[in-house]
């Protein structure tokens, strides 16, 4: 823990008494919260300083551009920027491994969050918010792709990446059935997407004794005209591997 408040205090200058900002918001509720939440609340932090590092290890330009979203600005959504950085640093690594082409996009051109190769990908969070009852994630997942959907940068050679995790664990949490259900919305998004290929992504947590090992899982669904060079490039390099269910399981509230 003291790592994870000298990183974003001393390092990026983060005021962590500033109330307002939502990173000191999460770093200054870990006391407070029961021990298997500070797990997850490290973790997740920890990921956002270790994504910003790898990025800065790897592309300059990109670094700067995360930093000054994220020092100075109380706006920010922590976890959509947690879901954005890991699959930045995770593009950028790839790309360089593999001598791909990585560049950030201009949102000012309507562009997405990154290109590669040429292929665009825009990271975004579909989440309920505080106040909702929290009992229809099959249309709020619905209402985030259709917005994405309906962009400039919403072509077949572009994919879209959405983190459907905080619904998911509410959904189980709630323990009751929802219409639609995740496989009818994504038969939905197979039939109208203008994307390539969306993928929503899922967090879960295997408690063994008392150590958390956090996993995760994405739902790959592919357009019908998705460009052939984009398929075969995210098969060869970004989607990759397969798990096995064990011990005990749980869902990241986060």
């Amino acid at each position: 823990m003291k790592d994870i408040i000298t990183y974003f205090k001393v390092y990026l200058g983060i005021d962590l008494n500033n109330p307002d900002h939502p990173i000191a918001q999460k770093i200054n509720s870990i006391p407070i919260s029961d021990p298997t939440d500070q797990k997850i609340k490290e973790h997740h932090l920890r990921i956002l300083g270790l994504s910003l590092m790898d990025i800065k290890d790897n592309d300059a330009e990109a670094y700067e551009y995360y930093l000054k979203k994220i020092v100075n600005n109380t706006d920010i959504s922590i976890h959509g920027h947690i879901f954005e950085l890991t699959q930045c640093a995770h593009f950028i690594k790839i790309s360089k491994e593999n001598n791909l082409e990585f560049k950030l996009g201009d949102p000012n051109l309507d562009e997405p969050d990154f290109i590669v190769n040429g292929f665009g990908f825009e990271t975004t969070s579909s989440r309920f918010s505080k106040s909702s009852k929290k009992n229809n994630p099959g249309l709020k997942l619905l209402g985030k792709f259709r917005e994405k959907n309906k962009k400039k940068y919403a072509q077949k050679d572009c994919v879209l990446l959405i983190d459907i995790n905080q619904m998911s664990y509410h959904t189980l949490k709630n323990q009751k059935p929802v219409k639609p259900t995740i496989t009818e919305v994504r038969e939905i998004i197979k039939k109208d997407s203008n994307f390539g290929i969306v993928l929503n992504f899922v967090e879960w947590i295997e408690k063994k004794d008392d150590n958390l090992h956090f996993k995760g899982m994405v739902y790959s669904d592919y357009g019908s005209e998705c460009d052939s060079n984009l398929k075969k490039m995210m098969e060869t390099y970004f989607i990759k591997g397969n798990h096995d269910f064990g011990d005990k399981l749980m869902m990241s509230p986060n």
